[in-house]
């Protein structure tokens, strides 16, 4: 992948993150110094998820990011159709066997409350000029009073491993506030996981 398309296909995932109408943001992050993936590389993607429903929507949303910088998504549900079995001989054998170089999977850390003080404001509108002129040279100042607002802010944290070497090659922790849908959350959040991999060359180009 040229500079030029790396520059299109980032802006591209920039845009759909602010289109999204929900935002994210990165707060930590790590990978594995020297690792770079390749070109075309299989990403399988999980969702630990209570809902059935809110995995398919991660999986899914992570899936169509994933193809826009040319790597090749599987998603987690299509080969565990009955759930992540419980022993871990039998999942290393599926993952495998699928065929994936990259494993992402990412799971709700917490749910936190926070008061955020949003301050009045205070403004001076045209001076008005009334039947009698008695307010000429006037202006009225005009208040707004300040509040409180709770926000909810959704933690989750995504670990990327090898396949091969089943070593974590990336980790990060995103926090979404009051995201609008499920769809959006994903879409913000897979966004700027999927840039960040990018940059640091987990996804091959």
């Amino acid at each position: 992948m040229s500079q030029t398309s790396r520059i299109v296909l980032i802006g591209a995932l920039a845009v759909a993150a602010v289109s999204c109408g929900t935002s994210s943001t990165l707060v930590q992050r790590w990978s594995e110094p020297g690792y770079t993936g390749q070109k075309g590389q299989k990403v399988m993607v999980v969702a630990l998820a209570k809902s059935e429903g809110t995995r398919h929507v991660w999986e899914e949303a992570f899936a169509h990011a994933l193809r826009q910088v040319k790597a090749q998504p599987i998603e987690g549900s299509s080969v565990f159709t009955q759930g992540l079995p419980a022993d871990e001989p039998t999942l290393k054998q599926t993952i495998r066997e699928s065929g994936a170089d990259l494993v992402a999977v990412t799971r709700l850390v917490d749910v936190d409350k926070e008061q955020v003080y949003i301050p009045g404001t205070t403004y001076y509108p045209a001076p008005y000029y009334g039947m009698y002129g008695y307010y000429n040279n006037a202006y009225a100042m005009m208040n707004t009073p300040g509040y409180y607002q709770e926000n909810k802010v959704y933690k989750l944290e995504t670990n990327v491993y090898d396949v091969k070497s089943e070593k974590l090659v990336w980790n990060g922790l995103t926090e979404t506030v009051n995201p609008e849908t499920a769809q959006d959350a994903a879409n913000s959040i897979i966004n700027v996981i999927v840039m960040d991999m990018i940059d640091h060359k987990i996804i091959g180009k």
